[in-house]
């Protein structure tokens, strides 16, 4: 079943407190449809994981992650998986516990430190400020407003770890050495705090941040980078499992957003892509010349080595396509 964006919270509500006419419409599908979406869920054994991402308001995502553990059964285990925006976001989340806004911390600083850069409506907000530092691989709008530019070295280059979306915490191993005087993003910030008075007392080891990281993170404390050897057994982070909380405020959020919606809704009936595309021009890739020849359906050259990823038919069956690419992998 496919719904329009904007009425997902239908569906979420009607998941949590049953399909009705009035949700159906404002989702702009049948009845019948949302009741066999809730039948299915209740009907399925095994193991139903629940996924969603920043396309669920704020209230929904609440809502939905405390009421997931209803849908559980004897012969059925449910899983919370979000999906973070960010590389790393789960990681991020975890260590940042004070955190705010992103928006609300540039809005109100005079100078800036920033690892990486900021989103380009954002960046724009860094005009006039008085002093910033920014720490990056590539110019930027973030870069065009700053001071001074520290590089920073790549992931291939910086040793460290990884939390994924499930939580399990992974080795992130170092290939090559930094090329030239770039380091990694936290050597640099670790430098510019001892020459301010601030002795992290890292010692430029990434046991060490590790270590500090562990210790102040209740998740994740006694971690060590041995417990981390066997990629093949991967250590979960130990999240605190919260009692059912009151979730009446984002109920009320949800019905609030989902009443103002038109009860004319439009089904979306767009099929997503299924696989993976080759060659995609991205951020990285972008700096390479060759990726926007292979994304221009030029031959891919014999010094080019990428791993061919298999693509799947909707229903399971691999795609038995060639590796040219097209100009639509800009997508």
């Amino acid at each position: 079943m496919h719904v329009n964006k904007c009425a997902l919270e239908a569906a979420v509500l009607a998941i949590i407190e049953g399909p009705s006419d009035s949700l159906a419409a404002k989702a702009g599908v049948a009845k019948s449809e949302l009741e066999s979406l809730v039948s299915t869920i209740k009907s399925s054994e095994g193991d139903l994981i629940v996924m969603f991402g920043g396309d669920l308001a704020p209230a929904a995502q609440a809502a939905l992650s405390a009421s997931v553990a209803n849908l559980g059964a004897d012969n059925r285990r449910v899983l919370l998986h979000p999906l973070p925006l960010h590389n790393n976001s789960v990681g991020a989340h975890d260590m940042t516990p004070n955190r705010k806004p992103l928006g609300d911390v540039v809005k109100n600083s005079t100078a800036l430190l920033i690892g990486g850069s900021l989103p380009e409506d954002l960046a724009s907000e860094l005009q006039g400020k008085n002093f910033i530092v920014v720490q990056e691989m590539f110019e930027t709008e973030t870069t065009k407003h700053a001071d001074v530019v520290l590089p920073a070295a790549s992931f291939a280059e910086v040793d460290g770890t990884f939390t994924n979306n499930m939580g399990f915490v992974q080795r992130v191993r170092q290939a090559i050495e930094p090329i030239h005087q770039s380091k990694a993003d936290w050597v640099i910030t670790s430098m510019i705090a001892k020459q301010m008075g601030v002795d992290f007392e890292f010692n430029m080891a990434a046991t060490a941040v590790f270590k500090q990281l562990a210790d102040a993170t209740a998740a994740y404390e006694g971690l060590r980078y041995p417990h981390l050897k066997d990629e093949s057994r991967p250590v979960q982070a130990k999240y605190e499992i919260k009692s059912k909380g009151d979730i009446s405020a984002h109920i009320e959020a949800m019905k609030a957003a989902v009443a103002a919606l038109p009860d004319n809704g439009e089904k979306n009936t767009q099929t997503p892509k299924v696989g993976h595309k080759l060659h995609r021009v991205t951020t990285m890739t972008g700096k390479t010349e060759q990726f926007h020849l292979l994304a221009a359906g030029n031959p891919k050259p014999d010094n080019v080595l990428v791993s061919p990823l298999v693509q799947f038919n909707l229903d399971g069956s691999p795609k038995m396509a060639g590796a040219a690419v097209g100009i639509t992998d800009r997508e």
